[in-house]
């Protein structure tokens, strides 16, 4: 697929909604199974491939962050996720450093934890996926150590290399070195420890984008929300490569930690939700504060029909005079790359 830089925006938008049509209508050649078995109950939410790994996964699934990374909150997040496997949610996405103990304090492993005791009893019902924050071979091999026994579980289906950002900082080739994180993500892959690799991202498009060029990963899970095409735009930068590979596409930051409701109320859930949607995205991930949240978002997801063009452009529009505030996770500093031509 060849994606031209002529294009206008409502033009590379119908473009993109065609492949998110396409990965939806796939998808349904298949039985929507859950990760790991026959066992596992057919899932209510639409499903949509899951790049090449042959995996189908609910279109919107569980982001273990807000209340689940809350040491203090564990009955609360232990609901939560039986909630969420109940309403038919088949993907859930944590990391070895979610974690929070108190206002402020870090506690990394509470996510996992938590997880973990449902995944005790519920694990062949979830495509379950964490991430190592390590760079090296050994850190990241005793992270996943850690990672098996937190979850309660001797597999992981997706093992991530977390929040890749600038590259001047990061040493891209320290993750390729022979005792880099690239190492052990496929140490684990050769052991059957996990089934797929993947990186994460939010900060710049520059270093996700380079990493995908140079390693064939299965997925990608990287911010993507109404305000995005207003600086280092992922949807035109990132996106169209990751497609062209049949990466398995994971969607974050859709409401920008609800940061895309605090100027009037102008979006709601719903237009955030079916506009990430729209893109050639596997799925979107949405931490949640409380179960009624999370049964809104599913009810959203369950009745979800594809935007138009016009109606992205028309949200894109809304969300501009402060997109800024929505894009607080990405290096604001930097000089975007942009489209030529008429993108905005």
């Amino acid at each position: 697929m060849t994606w031209h830089h002529e294009m206008t925006r409502a033009q590379f938008l119908k473009t993109m909604t065609a492949c998110a049509a396409a990965l939806s209508a796939s998808a349904w050649l298949k039985p929507a199974s859950a990760a790991a078995g026959p066992t596992s109950k057919l899932p209510l939410l639409p499903q949509r491939l899951f790049g090449k790994t042959g995996r189908t996964v609910g279109i919107f699934s569980l982001g273990a962050q807000a209340t689940v990374e809350q040491a203090s909150m564990h009955d609360q997040a232990i609901g939560i996720i039986n909630r969420a496997i109940d309403l038919g949610i088949n993907y859930i996405d944590t990391s070895a450093m979610y974690g929070r103990d108190g206002k402020n304090g870090r506690a990394p492993g509470t996510s996992e934890r938590h997880v973990g005791e449902v995944m005790k009893s519920r694990r062949r019902e979830v495509f379950l996926a964490t991430k190592t924050h390590d760079r090296t071979y050994d850190g990241s091999m005793r992270l996943l150590e850690q990672s098996l026994k937190n979850l309660q579980t001797d597999h992981i289906d997706l093992w991530q290399i977390h929040n890749v950002k600038d590259p001047e900082r990061e040493n891209i080739d320290r993750i390729f070195a022979p005792d880099g994180v690239l190492k052990a993500l496929e140490k684990a892959r050769e052991e059957k420890i996990v089934s797929f690799t993947g990186i994460t991202g939010h900060a710049a498009s520059a270093p996700l984008k380079a990493l995908i060029e140079r390693y064939p990963f299965d997925s990608i899970l990287m911010a993507l929300n109404a305000a995005d095409k207003h600086h280092d735009s992922f949807i035109e930068i990132l996106l169209p490569a990751a497609v062209e590979r049949n990466m398995g596409v994971i969607g974050m930051k859709i409401p920008a930690r609800d940061r895309i409701f605090s100027n009037g109320g102008i979006i709601t859930m719903k237009e955030a939700m079916e506009y990430t949607l729209s893109l050639p995205v596997s799925t979107i991930i949405v931490g949640i504060d409380r179960i009624a949240e999370l049964e809104e978002n599913v009810r959203i997801a369950l009745e979800f029909k594809p935007l138009s063009a016009e109606e992205m452009l028309a949200i894109e529009d809304k969300v501009k005079p402060y997109y800024k505030e929505l894009m607080f996770f990405k290096r604001l500093s930097e000089s975007p790359a942009v489209w030529s031509g008429n993108n905005v």
